[in-house]
């Protein structure tokens, strides 16, 4: 073998050799490096991302902080000035009176500690969901430090709207024992703040459909035996011929739409919260 052909193929080896060792090294150690970067890569742009929405919402925070901030530092509490159980029931009943709920005040226990001390109460009654809560709201706004525990709220049923609710809760009301705030035994002040919510959560979405005390037309036993452009003209669910027009009130709805086209008038019903829109033709 001449010695050039020798050296060729030792350079070919060598050649192999290194692009081999090259591959090797990028596929089993360096592709599973680019993987994992890649998901680092994936996850760092999530938490970007989620970094940036909580950025956009830093104006609208440090408003509502410095809001609530001032409502608290313009806003001094006090604590009652002895320990008489009808003090508390005589400010519950000022606050009532811009509330309007029917309640009941029962003393429990009174502890104390050196300088303060803490009447207990259980209160119970009932009365409108809102009028609930902004009485609830008013005892833990207004001037005296009060903490509300134990708090229950049921519903009392079908009666007026079912809008009335029944409520119970102790309340602990915190009193001066040395005359370390000195209020000259006034009466503190009452709060009534804006309900963040007056939604009725046991208002029922579907209800109990009432009666048809005033024998009003009822659509599903009624058919139309004729139509105008301005009325129309149904037999009822006692073979009576009764005169519509739109917006005249039938059982459980209204006459909403004559349509002399297609010889038909379309009624909205209320099915105990259920809007349905029933359509009747004209029976040929």
């Amino acid at each position: 073998m001449s010695y050039g052909l020798r050296n060729t193929l030792i350079l070919l080896l060598a050649l192999l050799i290194i692009n081999g060792a090259g591959y090797a090294y990028m596929h089993f150690i360096q592709k599973a490096e680019i993987e994992q970067l890649e998901e680092r890569q994936v996850s760092l742009e999530n938490d970007y991302q989620q970094d940036a929405q909580t950025a956009e919402l830093v104006p609208m925070l440090r408003e509502q902080f410095e809001e609530a901030t001032s409502v608290i530092e313009g806003f001094d509490k006090t604590i009652f000035s002895n320990n008489n159980a009808d003090e508390i029931f005589r400010f519950l009943s000022l606050i009532n009176e811009g509330a309007g709920v029917n309640f009941n005040f029962t003393f429990s226990d009174s502890t104390s500690s050196e300088q303060y001390g803490v009447i207990n109460s259980e209160i119970n009654g009932s009365g409108p969901y809102r009028s609930v809560v902004r009485f609830i709201n008013a005892i833990e706004y207004s001037e005296p430090v009060q903490k509300i525990n134990g708090i229950s709220l049921s519903p009392s049923g079908e009666g007026d709207g079912y809008q009335q609710v029944n409520f119970t809760f102790r309340l602990q009301s915190h009193y001066d024992r040395v005359g370390v705030f000195n209020n000259n035994n006034q009466t503190p002040d009452i709060a009534f703040r804006t309900n963040d919510s007056n939604h009725n959560p046991f208002f029922p979405l579907i209800r109990n459909v009432p009666p048809n005390e005033d024998n009003l037309p009822n659509v599903d036993q009624s058919r139309i035996v004729g139509l105008t452009g301005s009325a129309v003209y149904l037999m009822d669910q006692d073979g009576q011929m009764v005169t519509l027009r739109e917006n005249d009130n039938v059982y459980l709805g209204t006459l909403q739409e004559i349509n002399m086209q297609q010889g038909s008038a379309t009624f909205r019903l209320n099915r105990g919260g259920i809007i349905d829109m029933v359509t009747l033709e004209v029976q040929r």
